[in-house]
């Protein structure tokens, strides 16, 4: 067991001790664990932002409990994750590099154009508590590459040696900014919600308390509602460093991409249903975009360190670095969903020239793990990366196109002609169709 491993096993211990601790138990664990880790993986933090990291996993810990509490009578008896509770589907795809990638950047998963990679996609809704798809909520859409190749840099999440160990994640959700702007911010709202009190950070009459941008960002994220999760276009909101350059990265529908609806959307499930039949026989394309910031940008206009801040696309735009295509495919099994309740997902699963960047990304780095981390311990379930599309316990054999939706045409084609067709050489046409096309097709008879 390597020095990495030994601090998140301490996490995870402290962290699954008591199942209803006093608060000042809990963060005394808590902040044993996250010193000892911040040790460990030679973390620059300084003392604020360690203890603001202490709070924040206390808070989520608490909201994994209290949504429990709330979910388990309809929903199973399932810890979820302190957001984005509630799946609206896992579902395979190939996450394929552009061959004209620009060189710039050319580095961690996207270092060989043209090269195309596994994946997993889930869409999820926002919210810690499981609710009807109609409600207004964020939408999430976490991709995790599989195979990529390269130094993995946050080794505490896999040595990158076994299978799924350099898989590289991408996170994102379908508003270009967030509505805290640090850690600090968000663990002071953390505690407001292991309250189930949504508001009270944002606006309070004694102690007089009004944060204008953030309530608007909130108020744009909770009201959100859609038709389809394949239909969305979906953001980091926070910066990473990609080679020399500092990005922000989103997803969007591929150029001409529609997805009718085709489901009653007064289902509480109706987003897992309308996915379900878009992908029963047709596929889904997204694009992968970077957002280089420029170089002369301010820490006005672009922060680093300010998520409520959406970088102006006029100054910094996209650029299509890679396309995600989601090919037909079954997803709702029960082993499937399973699998998708137990994946974990983070920003700091990586390779090679990669960086999350500002403190709400350090913080997810210690957060996210020790959420993962309580979650499967109460659940009783392993935590095991997937190396490629096959799902534990679904009881088919593994082939590299798994739980793919795949039709082939009857072959040979059938020889079929009308009635005025006529072979050069005057003889008489062999038709393998029941009738000729034309006048003499039948209605409803099949044409080939």
């Amino acid at each position: 067991m390597n020095r990495y491993s030994r601090g998140f096993l301490l996490t995870a211990c402290l962290l699954a001790t008591a199942f209803y601790p006093s608060v000042g138990t809990a963060e005394t664990g808590v902040a044993e664990s996250v010193e000892a880790s911040i040790e460990q993986l030679d973390m620059q933090i300084s003392a604020a932002e360690q203890a603001a990291i202490v709070s924040a996993i206390t808070s989520a810990r608490e909201i994994s409990r209290i949504a429990h509490q709330h979910n388990s009578p309809a929903h199973g008896n399932l810890y979820r994750r302190d957001a984005h509770a509630k799946a609206t589907g896992c579902v395979r795809a190939e996450f394929e590099v552009n061959g004209d990638i620009p060189a710039q950047f050319q580095h961690s998963v996207f270092a060989s154009p043209g090269h195309t990679y596994q994946a997993w996609v889930r869409f999820s809704n926002g919210d810690m508590l499981v609710q009807p798809d109609g409600e207004g909520d964020a939408r999430g859409m976490a991709v995790k590459v599989m195979g990529a190749e390269g130094p993995v840099i946050a080794p505490e999440l896999g040595s990158g040696d076994g299978p799924g160990g350099a898989n590289q994640d991408f996170i994102m959700t379908n508003m270009p900014a967030f509505f805290n702007r640090n850690i600090f911010d968000y663990a002071e709202n953390m505690q407001h919600l292991a309250r189930l009190d949504r508001k009270g950070w944002f606006f309070n009459l004694w102690p007089p308390r009004l944060h204008l941008k953030e309530t608007i960002r909130a108020y744009q994220t909770v009201s959100s509602k859609i038709d389809t999760p394949l239909a969305e276009q979906y953001f980091s909101m926070l910066p990473y460093r990609l080679g020399e350059t500092t990005v922000k990265f989103s997803s969007r529908p591929c150029p001409g991409a529609h997805y009718p609806a085709t489901v009653d959307t007064a289902a509480d499930d109706f987003l897992t249903r309308q996915m379900a039949d878009t992908l029963k026989s047709g596929s889904a394309c997204f694009e992968f975009m970077v957002q280089p910031r420029p170089a002369e940008a301010s820490a006005d206009q672009m922060p680093l360190d300010d998520a409520t801040v959406i970088w102006e696309e006029e100054k910094a735009p996209f650029i299509p670095v890679a396309r995600l295509h989601i090919p037909p495919q079954t997803f709702t099994g029960e082993a499937q969903q399973q699998f998708c309740e137990n994946l974990s997902m983070s920003p700091w699963r990586g390779v090679g020239a990669w960086e999350p960047l500002g403190s709400l990304n350090r913080a997810r780095r210690l957060v996210y793990h020790a959420v993962s981390e309580f979650r499967h311990t109460r659940n009783q379930a392993p935590q095991v990366e997937p190396a490629n599309w096959c799902v534990p316990g679904d009881g088919a054999p593994c082939t590299p196109q798994q739980g793919l939706n795949i039709r082939k045409p009857v072959w040979p084609l059938p020889r079929c002609f009308d009635d005025l067709f006529q072979p050069l050489d005057g003889t008489a046409a062999s038709s393998q169709c029941p009738r000729a096309y034309g006048p003499n097709l039948a209605e409803g008879e099949p044409a080939y």
